[in-house]
């Protein structure tokens, strides 16, 4: 298929932000006045299909990709923020051009082994075998103080299913990086310290005791470190792609951890990016 690129809706949104609830770095506007945070982002789309040859026969292979791709939030620097976008979803770290990394992304045909010949085609057929590598970047949550997206990469290369991960991250425009475990929690705050309270929080949303979480279709024995940690609707999540802790039938897991229940051992500057008045 032809490759295609959408830059769709670069104007500025102004997000209103007012006094009630205030915001997580404590900054509070006077009764009645609305500050506004300049957000100009580009939706970029692009796709391009292939039919392959291969020792044990023919197949066509699509990749796409989808990204919301920040170019000003507020005031803030957000190249770091740009080059954890490009590393998430295309694995680069050499390219700092978006449209250079998609370009690259579409023209790498390496996913599929044993490849013995490729030809760029207009559309796929019907009731053909076909794999496909698909990757989107969308954003969940933006305001003053942090940035959160979620970048799904999905492939079929043949079987049951395709395989599906999920790289959710927050970036904070204070600290000028991605939060993880190792910034987000004070020093001496372990895996250990932490996951007590996950299991309590997957045990609430599964509705079963914390000592049967495998009655929720939990593989006790693999949950033993803590998922890829984001904030979003003031709250700090845990993500476990399929597999990783249950069963591919049980899907991505998110365990939701209130502010209340790790403030303890939240950094300063991470409890800001909550709203409960700490």
């Amino acid at each position: 298929m032809e490759r295609k690129y959408c830059f769709l809706a670069s104007a500025a949104l102004a997000l209103a932000l007012t006094a009630c609830g205030g915001s997580g770095s404590g900054r509070k506007a006077d009764a009645g006045l609305i500050n506004e945070f300049q957000v100009s982002e580009i939706l970029m789309t692009a796709d391009k299909d292939y039919r392959i040859s291969m020792d044990y026969g023919d197949a066509y292979l699509e990749l796409y990709t989808s990204i919301h791709w920040p170019e000003r939030l507020g005031s803030n620097d957000i190249s770091v923020l740009q080059d954890s976008l490009l590393y998430f979803a295309y694995g680069d770290t050499a390219v700092t051009d978006i449209r250079a990394a998609i370009r690259a992304y579409l023209d790498n045909t390496s996913i599929v082994e044993g490849i013995k010949s490729v030809t760029e085609v207009d559309s796929l057929p019907a009731d053909t075998m076909t794999y496909f590598n698909n990757v989107t970047a969308s954003v969940m949550e933006v305001n003053e103080d942090m940035a959160t997206y979620q970048v799904v990469s999905s492939t079929y290369l043949g079987g049951a299913h395709p395989m599906t991960s999920v790289r959710p991250f927050t970036y904070s425009f204070a600290q000028g990086q991605v939060l993880g475990f190792d910034n987000m929690f004070l020093p001496g705050v372990t895996a250990d310290s932490i996951m007590p309270v996950i299991r309590t929080a997957l045990a609430r949303q599964l509705s079963v005791p914390v000592d049967a979480l495998d009655r929720g279709g939990i593989f006790v024995s693999q949950l033993t470190y803590p998922g890829k940690p984001y904030i979003a609707s003031n709250t700090l999540y845990f993500h476990y792609d399929p597999y990783e802790i249950g069963p591919y039938a049980l899907g991505p897991v998110d365990v939701a951890v209130y502010p209340d229940e790790v403030d303890r051992f939240l950094r300063p500057d991470v409890k800001n990016l909550f709203d409960q008045g700490f």
